[in-house]
C-alpha cells in the first residue's frame, strides 16, 4: 500500500517538471495548482495510510488475544476435568475404605464370637452347627475381601513394598498353609525350589504370596481327589544385583480350553457359571493376581490342555539383597521399636480396649479376660486419651476407625501427652478389619506398636501381650 502511494506522487512531479522543459508550462501557477492538489492528496494519502496501520495495530493482537483466550479456557475446561477426576478417586477410595470396615465389622464378629462358642461345652449337634456357621462365615469373607481388593485394584490403591524377604522360607510357607487341604482331598504335593535362587531379595513379600496362595488354592479347587499339585520356583536369569524367577503352580485337575485361557484372568471369568458353583469362589484370584503381576512388571500365565491339567506361572524381577543375607530375620521377628516387658502377672496387668462396635467389644473382652487380664472398654479414642491420663495401662488395643476421635488421631494425642508429661510410653496395638499389604508398617509409621486384625486371633492377642507385658 504504501509503495502504492510513493509511485503517485513520483508520476505527479516528473508530469511538472516534463510540462515545463517542453510544453513550456510555467512552472510556479501550475506547481502552486499542483501543489495544492499534490499537498491535499499526500495529506489524504497519510491519514489514509494511519489509518490502516493503526487497524492493522489493533486488528493483529486481537487475534492473537482471542486465540490466546481460547486455549486459556481449553487449558481451564481440562484442568477442572483432572481436578473432578482426582476428586472422584479419592471419594471412592474413601468409599472403598469405609465399605470395607462396614462389612468386615459385623461379619468379624461372627467369625470371632463362633470361635468363642466353639470353645463352649457343646454337643455334638451343636459342634455341627457351629462348623456350618464357621464354614460360611469364612467362605463369605473370602468372597467379601476378593470384591473389595478387586475394586481397591481398580480404584490405583495398589502400593508395593521394597524390603528384604526369604524367599525360600515364603514359598515353603505359603505351601504349608495348604497342608489340611492337601490331606483332606489325598492331593500329592511336591515342592522344588532351585537351589541356585538367592536366600534373600527385594520386594513385596506380601504380595508375592497372596499371589503364589491364590494359585495354590486354585488348583486345589479344580485338582480331584487323589490328584498332584507341584509347585516350582526357578531361576531364568540371574545376575549379582538382580534375579529373574519363574514360580509355577502344576495341577492334574480338568485343565482350560484354548478359549477358556483366553478369558481366564478377566475379572468375574471362571471357566463356566456351572464351574463356579461347583468349586466356589467369585472368579476373582486369578484377576487379582494378574493385576498385582502387572503391577511388579511381571508376567502372569498359563499352560493347559483341557482334561490334562494346568500350570500357572509368574514371571517376575526381584533385586537381590547381598546386605541381609546375613543379617535376615524372619519378618514376625522384628519388632518396631524397643519393647520392655513389664515384670507382672497376668492378674495384675491392666488393658485399655478403644472400639466402638459393641459385638467386637464383648468379643475382646472375652477373650482377653481368659488370659486373665482386667479390661477396660471405651468407644472412641477421645475417651481412650483421658483414660491414659488416668490409669497407667499396661497395653492398649486401639481400633483405628472410630467416632469422634479415630484410632490413628488418639495415638498421637497419647504420644504427645506422654513425651510431654516424661511418662513411659504404653504399646498401642492397632486393630482392625482390613488385612491389606504394607497396614502394619503403616500403622507403626503412625507411633503404633503393633498390628493385629479382626476377627480376633486368641493366639495372636496371647502372643502379643507375651511380647509386650513379658506374661
Amino acid at each position: 500500500m504504501r509503495k502504492q502511494h510513493l509511485t503517485v506522487i513520483g508520476l505527479t512531479i516528473i508530469a511538472l517538471i516534463v510540462g515545463y522543459l517542453f510544453l513550456n508550462i510555467p512552472l510556479i501557477p501550475l506547481l502552486l495548482g499542483e501543489t495544492s492538489f499534490l499537498l491535499l492528496y499526500v495529506l489524504f494519502l497519510y491519514i489514509s495510510e494511519k489509518h490502516h496501520v493503526e487497524n492493522t495495530e489493533v486488528t493483529a493482537p486481537t487475534e492473537e488475544k482471542a486465540d490466546y483466550l481460547q486455549l486459556e479456557e481449553k487449558y481451564r475446561e481440562v484442568l477442572q476435568r483432572a481436578e473432578k477426576l482426582e476428586q472422584e478417586k479419592k471419594m471412592t477410595e474413601l468409599f472403598l475404605a469405609s465399605m470395607s470396615h462396614e462389612i468386615r465389622t459385623p461379619l468379624n464378629g461372627i467369625i470371632g464370637l463362633t470361635e468363642v462358642l466353639d470353645g463352649m461345652e457343646l454337643n455334638a449337634e451343636q459342634k455341627e452347627f457351629v462348623s456350618m456357621i464357621r464354614e460360611s462365615s469364612n467362605n463369605l469373607r473370602v468372597i467379601v475381601d476378593d470384591v473389595l481388593e478387586i475394586s481397591k485394584l481398580d480404584a490405583g490403591k495398589m502400593e508395593l513394598e521394597s524390603i528384604p524377604f526369604d524367599l525360600r522360607h515364603k514359598i515353603e510357607s505359603s505351601v504349608g498353609l495348604f497342608k489340611p487341604r492337601f490331606d483332606e482331598k489325598e492331593i500329592v504335593q511336591t515342592t522344588h525350589i532351585d537351589p541356585d535362587i538367592p536366600h534373600v531379595v527385594l520386594g513385596d513379600p506380601t504380595r508375592m504370596t497372596q499371589v503364589l496362595t491364590n494359585l495354590i488354592s486354585n488348583a486345589i479347587k479344580f485338582t480331584q481327589k487323589g490328584g498332584r499339585i507341584d509347585v516350582s520356583a526357578k531361576t531364568v536369569e540371574k545376575s549379582d544385583d538382580e534375579v529373574t524367577l519363574r514360580i509355577s503352580v502344576a495341577d492334574s485337575g480338568i485343565g482350560l480350553s484354548k478359549e477358556q485361557q483366553e478369558k481366564i484372568f478377566d475379572a468375574y471369568a471362571q471357566a463356566s457359571a456351572s464351574t463356579t458353583r461347583k468349586s466356589g469362589g467369585t472368579g476373582l484370584g486369578l484377576t487379582i493376581s494378574k493385576k498385582i503381576i502387572d503391577s511388579m512388571d511381571g508376567e502372569l500365565g498359563v499352560e493347559s490342555e483341557e482334561g490334562k491339567g494346568a500350570t500357572f506361572y509368574f514371571i517376575i524381577r526381584l533385586k537381590v539383597d547381598k546386605t541381609a543375607i546375613e543379617a535376615a530375620v524372619p519378618e514376625e521377628q522384628a519388632v518396631p521399636r524397643e519393647a520392655v516387658p513389664v515384670q507382672k502377672s497376668r492378674q495384675e496387668l491392666q488393658v485399655l480396649v478403644a472400639e466402638d462396635n459393641p459385638i467386637n467389644q464383648k468379643l475382646i473382652q472375652i477373650v482377653l479376660e481368659k488370659l486373665g487380664l482386667h479390661v477396660m472398654l471405651v468407644d472412641d479414642g477421645e475417651k481412650a486419651l483421658e483414660a491414659r491420663k488416668t490409669i497407667s495401662f499396661d497395653m492398649i488395643f486401639m481400633d483405628v476407625q472410630m467416632p469422634v476421635m479415630g484410632g490413628v488421631e488418639a495415638t498421637h494425642a497419647i504420644l504427645e501427652y506422654e513425651k510431654e508429661h516424661g511418662l513411659k510410653h504404653i504399646p498401642i496395638i492397632a486393630l482392625t478389619a482390613n488385612a491389606l499389604a504394607g497396614d502394619r508398617e503403616k500403622y507403626i509409621q503412625e507411633g503404633m506398636d503393633d498390628y493385629t486384625t479382626k476377627p480376633l486371633d486368641t493366639k495372636a492377642i496371647e502372643k502379643l501381650v507375651k511380647k509386650y507385658c513379658g506374661v
